[in-house]
């Protein structure tokens, strides 16, 4: 594969670090990084798999989702299975519809009406309803599909909860944080979560590759709490929220690892709320025209990729901090929001979207099948520009 130089990006990168007051991009610097990610990359597939050699639970992270990383999470289902894992823990699904997955995977024919109904309220209450990651559960089903009947099955688990409807009154503000204390009796999905992976994956010596929100992929560091990200639901001790994978280390140590898929990282709010992981160092790497061929997924716990600050994200620190592997999959401006699923919202089920919805628009009386598509197909097309609001 070709990669040719992009000096636009290039001059976005050096316009970024300019208005943070960092010093321009050292040649000699980006050089030596090229050099180290070309040596140590490897094929992103092959890279998740490997790690379970040393590693029992992997956390794969991103917060935008995409076409080409929904394809990619696919691609990964038959490889770790491969690697003799069987079980896959998603955020994007509630226990509550746990009996909908394991009937899922398991029937003889793959039917995607119990896979919507099994994403159905988590993918409501995010707007995250997309066909590529549907089609995640469908991989999952052809492992099965294609194994001896005594051979191990390959297991679904639902990570998040339904929230407590009914605490709240129907026009309750479902975004605030009063509300919120009500809709989680719980606790913070966050610490649910780490409970669910620590007694059906780690106490019963189980291996798990889990696909979470960058948040609670997180494993070493603990984030510094973001105005808008962390506003509810959030887990928050001694001034750092806990995320899922936090909570797991805490437990099991460097048995679980952490791996992000390139994307941005959350920020203070004083450039916008999201900034370019590595103060701009790893997009300027794969812009430039000596650019490592990608997709590539590469260790950056040490050397020099492991110095590199993110001193504009609101965690700061270096990147070895964040995670134990990356995942550069496309350049930011061939990204490509995820496919919308059609027909989620109908007639048939619209009272009950209604209902579980946070939005307030949506959770009105008068809300309509159109509204909620507009929702999802929005979700999309800010997932495709996301890298745009980053100047």
């Amino acid at each position: 594969m070709t990669v040719h130089g992009d000096d636009a990006m290039l001059e976005t990168i050096e316009h970024f670090r300019q208005r943070r007051r960092l010093s321009s991009i050292d040649p000699g610097h980006l050089d030596l990084l090229i050099d180290e990610i070309s040596l140590a990359g490897r094929e992103p597939v092959d890279y998740v798999s490997g790690l379970f050699n040393r590693h029992e639970i992997v956390f794969v992270g991103h917060n935008l989702p995409s076409r080409k990383t929904g394809l990619f999470l696919q691609e990964l289902i038959p490889a770790v299975s491969a690697a003799g894992v069987y079980l896959l823990g998603i955020e994007w699904a509630c226990v509550d519809d746990q009996s909908l997955l394991d009937e899922l995977v398991n029937a003889h024919q793959f039917d995607e009406g119990i896979a919507r109904s099994a994403l159905f309220r988590w993918g409501l209450r995010h707007h995250f309803s997309f066909v590529e990651y549907l089609d995640i559960l469908r991989a999952v089903w052809a492992v099965n599909r294609s194994r001896s009947s005594n051979s191990p099955r390959f297991r679904v688990v639902a990570l998040d909860y339904d929230i407590e409807i009914d605490a709240v009154t129907d026009n309750a503000d479902l975004l605030s944080p009063y509300a919120w204390e009500h809709l989680r009796p719980r606790g913070p999905a966050s610490r649910h979560m780490a409970d669910v992976l620590l007694r059906e994956f780690v106490g019963k010596g189980n291996k798990a590759l889990v696909l979470t929100r960058t948040g609670n992929a997180l494993t070493r560091m603990r984030r510094r709490p973001h105005a808008t990200v962390d506003r509810i639901d959030s887990d928050v001790v001694d001034g750092r929220v806990v995320g899922c994978g936090n909570h797991v280390y805490s437990a099991i140590a460097d048995q679980a690892a952490t791996v992000l898929i390139h994307q941005p990282l959350t920020a203070d709010g004083e450039h916008g709320l999201f900034t370019l992981p590595a103060d701009g160092y790893l997009d300027a790497a794969f812009a430039h025209r000596s650019s490592p061929h990608f997709p590539v997924a590469f260790d950056v716990t040490s050397g020099l990729i492991g110095r590199l600050s993110c001193s504009t994200s609101i965690d700061r620190g270096d990147i070895s901090q964040l995670a134990h592997g990356w995942i550069f999959l496309e350049c930011p401006r061939d990204m490509r929001g995820p496919t919308p699923l059609q027909g989620l919202i109908n007639d048939a089920n619209l009272a009950e979207a209604r209902r579980w919805s946070l939005d307030p628009h949506l959770r009105r009386a008068d809300s309509t099948v159109n509204d909620f598509d507009n929702a999802i197909n929005n979700a999309a097309a800010a997932a495709e520009l996301g890298w745009t609001q980053i100047v």
